[in-house]
C-alpha cells in the first residue's frame, strides 16, 4: 500500500527522554531507577540497530523481539526486516516490527534511523531525493559534493543540503510517511535517532561560512520536529556526533550546550573506543575527561544521553565472525593485543572488557544516561543473548553485572587527577582515565 499522505503533510514524531522538558506546553519524560543495568524492574539500555541478513531474525520466530522488547527502555532500528528494500509499496520493516515490539511492551520507545547528509538507503527515500537536485550539497565550485560518487555503473550518493528551506521541511517530514495512517504513527513511532548531525564531510570543498549556514540548517531541521511533535504526543530526537569531546572532523562550535538548544538527545558513539583512545588502544585521558565533563553536563541540563560503547579498545576495520548468513562484526582492538578469531572468544572477551565500558558509564550517568554495548550496529553483534544456534557477539545470557543489585547513588562522581569514583548503595565503582585496565566494580 503506498504511503497515504504527502510528505509535506507531516512532521516527524519526537519522543524526549530525560526529565520533564517543556515544549509548547507539554510534558514528556522517560527516566530510568537505580535498581539494576537491566532487569526486571528497570533498564538503563537503549540500543541503536539494525539487523544484516541473518536469516534467524524473522517475524516466524519472536524470540529475539521478546528479549529486545522486555530488556530494554528504547531502541533506535535501522535497515531491519528488509526495509532498506523499501519501495513505498507494502509495508516497511521497521513498522512490521515496531508493531511486534510494542505489542510485547507498549513502554518501550522506538526511534527511526535517519542521517543528516545521505538521509536514507531505501528506494522509497532515495528516489524522492534524486528528483530534488536544488537540495544536493554542492561544493563552493558548483560541483557535487557526493557523499559516495558514481562508481562501477551505479548512481551516486549525494549528500543533503540542509541549508535549504524545503529540503529541511522534507527531511523533519520525512519519518511518518512511512504509516497508513498519521494514528498508527502515533502509536509506533516514538522518535528519530539524526546520524551525523554535526558532521562535515571531509571531501567536500566548502568555506567555513558556508558550513555555518549548513550546520543551522541542520539544527533548524531538527528543531522544527522537536517543536511540533512533542507537542502532538511527547518525544525524542537523537543526534550523533553533538557532543564536543570528539567531532570528527572538528565541527566548529559544535558542543552540548549549542547544539542541544535544538533537540533533546545525543547519541555518545565513541565512549572510550575509537577517537578517545591513543593508537595503542590506551585511553586519551583528556579526550575521555571532556566526554565525561560532556554527559554529565548534558544530562544534567535535563538532556537524554545514550552512550554506545564497544568491547576493548575498539577501532575500524570490521570483520565477521561466523558462517554464511549465521554471522556477526566486530571491530578490531587498537595496539598488540588482536580481537578474538573465534566466535566463542568474541563473547568472551565482551563478558570480560564489560567493565571497562560498565564502570565509566556508572561514574557518569544520571536518570537520563543509557547504555548501549556491541560490536557494531546490527542486533546479532552483541545486543541481545541469542538462542542456541544463532551466532551472536555476546554470551547466550545476559552479563551477570546487568542485573545485579546496584542502589541509588551517594552522589555524584568524585574526581582526583585522572581517577574517578562514585559511591552505589550496593556498588563501588573506579575509574582511572590513564589505565583502561584499571576499571572496577565492586559490588557490596
Amino acid at each position: 500500500m503506498m504511503a497515504k499522505f504527502s510528505v509535506f503533510q507531516l512532521v516527524v514524531l519526537v519522543v524526549v527522554l530525560g526529565w520533564p522538558v517543556t515544549v509548547n506546553g507539554q510534558l514528556s519524560h522517560m527516566m530510568h531507577n537505580w535498581d539494576c543495568v537491566a532487569c526486571e524492574t528497570n533498564s538503563m539500555l537503549a540500543g541503536n540497530f539494525g539487523h544484516a541478513n541473518n536469516f534467524i531474525f524473522n517475524m516466524s520466530d519472536l524470540w529475539w523481539v521478546d528479549t529486545v522488547a522486555r530488556s530494554y527502555a528504547a531502541v533506535a532500528m535501522n535497515d531491519i526486516l528488509g526495509s532498506r528494500e523499501y519501495n513505498g509499496t507494502g509495508e516497511n520493516g521497521i513498522v512490521t516490527v515496531s508493531r511486534a515490539l510494542k505489542a510485547v511492551n507498549p513502554k518501550l520507545k522506538i526511534l527511526w534511523y535517519m542521517a543528516a547528509d545521505r538521509v536514507s538507503d531505501n528506494p522509497f527515500v532515495m528516489d524522492q531525493f534524486r528528483n530534488h537536485p536544488e537540495w544536493w550539497l554542492k561544493n563552493d565550485d558548483g560541483s557535487i559534493a557526493w557523499f559516495r560518487p558514481p562508481t562501477g555503473g551505479q548512481p551516486g550518493r549525494p549528500t543533503i543540503d540542509l541549508s535549504q528551506p524545503a529540503a529541511q521541511q522534507w527531511f523533519a517530514n520525512l519519518t511518518l510517511t512511512y504509516f497508513r495512517s498519521h494514528e498508527e504513527a502515533k502509536q509506533l513511532c516514538d522518535g528519530v535517532f539524526v546520524d551525523s548531525a554535526s558532521f562535515r564531510n571531509p571531501s567536500a570543498k566548502i568555506s567555513a561560512e558556508r558550513y555555518r549556514k549548513i550546520f543551522d540548517g541542520k539544527m533548524a531541521a531538527l528543531h522544527m520536529a522537536q517543536e511540533t511533535f512533542t507537542e502532538l504526543n511527547g518525544g525524542e530526537v537523537w543526534g550523533n556526533a553533538v557532543l564536543e569531546a570528539h567531532s570528527i572532523p572538528k565541527t566548529p562550535g559544535v558542543t552540548w550546550n549549542t547544539a542541544l538548544q535544538h533537540f533533546n538527545g545525543a547519541f555518545e558513539e565513541m565512549f572510550g573506543s575509537f577517537a578517545s583512545q591513543n593508537r595503542d588502544g590506551t585511553w586519551n585521558a583528556t579526550l575521555m575527561e571532556r566526554c565525561f565533563e560532556s554527559v554529565i553536563n548534558a544530562s544534567n541540563a535535563g538532556h537524554s544521553v545514550v552512550i554506545h560503547a564497544f568491547p576493548g579498545p575498539s577501532t575500524s576495520p570490521f570483520t565477521a565472525r561466523g558462517t554464511g548468513d549465521n554471522m556477526f562484526r566486530v571491530s578490531s582492538w587498537a595496539g598488540a593485543v588482536r580481537v578474538p578469531n573465534t566466535t566463542e572468544g568474541c563473547q568472551q572477551a565482551a563478558a570480560e572488557r564489560l567493565v571497562e565500558s560498565l564502570a565509566p558509564f556508572l561514574i557518569v550517568a544520571n536518570e537520563r544516561v543509557f547504555l548501549s554495548y556491541a560490536w557494531f550496529y546490527s542486533i546479532e553483534d552483541g545486543y541481545i543473548p541469542c538462542k542456541a544456534g544463532v551466532e551472536c557477539g555476546m554470551p547466550s545470557s545476559w552479563y551477570p553485572e546487568f542485573t545485579r543489585p546496584l542502589g541509588p547513588p551517594g552522589g555524584p562522581a568524585q574526581r582526583n587527577g585522572t581517577v574517578w569514583t562514585r559511591e552505589f548503595q550496593r556498588a563501588s565503582v573506579y575509574v582511572d582515565l590513564k589505565d583502561r585496565h584499571a576499571s572496577k566494580i565492586t559490588w557490596h
